[in-house]
């Protein structure tokens, strides 16, 4: 049985958590979206931000009631944080993103535990690097401007490194899948439901530990790691709602992913193959924030996408962005900066800032 042509945009707009398309059983979800935004002009993006926060400290003033909005605190939240990955992205795409570690900014109002609605400094903003104050308390235009550097015009940028892996991990094989489902109509059609709750988050987060499990290159990851992503997804906290997603359904998913995976890293483009494991691992972190229907209510997406990018010393996460998630998630409520790993550049550079003082937990 095999999915209609026409695939409602709604799907890839969709701003309300969960997924019932059983069209594109959640390949589509989502994240052909925030790469569009990727896309978009950064004065729009702003726009977007500026929105988002608006709502947040609109929630914030009226604690304890029931937003009117389509949208609630820990989805907007959340949504920031997918444009300040956006952000980043379009930033590095440009050649405008630092590959150190920012130098953390100091904001008296943050600092106090207010939080503001205006947009984000140039420091606040993910991928940049905030000014050292001068002695009048202004910095010159030079230190707050992100420098451009060289782009290698023969290597994919960040952006379509992102949008070549998940269209080749969900969209270009939903159809191979489709044609190998064995069942009844009915029993079909609840798979492919089944398949839009989180089971391709669940995927690009078993990739994301096969990468790390075996030392994050590609040509050396042996195809025993296709186990471990089958885990993932089958010892998923989603998992008890996927009865459908037998071991055997996973098996094949897994198992066209892996080979579409491998195929544009390696094979087919051939450019990927310059790609470090750093680079592969936050392209498939940021898929999985994309691509999910529900991070708030995602526990392996927090813990292996979210809270890593939060970690790394690039800037993907601004500080105003990481309060908020303070604000309204209790594992980060005493702050994201952790102690570095060994040999990484997790925890380095990190705002000190924290939290509002009596922060609205859900």
């Amino acid at each position: 049985m095999a999915a209609t042509k026409t695939h409602p945009p709604s799907c890839a707009k969709a701003t309300r958590p969960g997924c019932e398309c059983t069209n594109c059983g959640g390949t589509q979800h989502g994240w052909s979206n925030w790469v569009a935004i990727a896309r978009e002009p950064e004065p729009v993006r702003t726009e977007r931000r500026m929105r988002l926060i608006r709502m947040l400290t609109d929630w914030s003033a009226k604690r304890g009631e029931k937003p009117k909005a389509k949208v609630y605190p820990k989805e907007a939240t959340v949504d920031l944080l997918r444009i300040d990955c956006a952000g980043w992205l379009a930033w590095s795409a440009a050649g405008a993103a630092p590959d150190s570690a920012p130098i953390p900014r100091h904001n008296a109002r943050t600092e106090s535990g207010e939080t503001s609605a205006e947009p984000p400094a140039a420091g606040d903003q993910p991928g940049s690097r905030a000014p050292a104050d001068e002695p009048d308390g202004s910095a010159s235009e030079a230190e707050v401007a992100r420098v451009p550097y060289e782009v290698d015009p023969d290597r994919p940028d960040a952006v379509e490194q992102v949008d070549a892996f998940a269209q080749a991990m969900t969209k270009d094989i939903w159809q191979d899948v489709l044609g190998e489902l064995q069942g009844s109509p009915e029993e079909i059609k609840a798979i492919r439901l089944q398949f839009a709750h989180h089971c391709w988050c669940d995927l690009f987060i078993g990739f994301v530990q096969a990468l790390e499990a075996f030392g994050k290159v590609v040509e050396k990851v042996p195809d025993k790691a296709k186990e471990i992503i089958t885990e993932a997804i089958c010892g998923s906290s989603k998992q008890k709602k996927r009865s459908k997603l037998t071991e055997q359904v996973v098996d094949m998913v897994v198992d066209k992913a892996w080979s579409a995976f491998k195929a544009a890293a390696i094979a087919h483009s051939p450019l990927f193959g310059m790609l470090s494991g750093e680079e592969l691992l936050r392209n498939l972190r940021i898929i999985a924030i994309f691509i999910c229907p529900a991070p708030n209510n995602h526990k392996e997406v927090q813990e292996h996408a979210i809270d890593p990018l939060l970690r790394d010393a690039r800037a993907y996460i601004s500080d105003e962005t990481k309060q908020w998630l303070a604000t309204r998630f209790k594992q980060w409520a005493d702050g994201v900066a952790k102690p570095a790993v060994p040999g990484s550049r997790e925890g380095e550079g990190h705002s000190e800032l924290g939290p509002p003082k009596h922060p609205p937990h859900e």
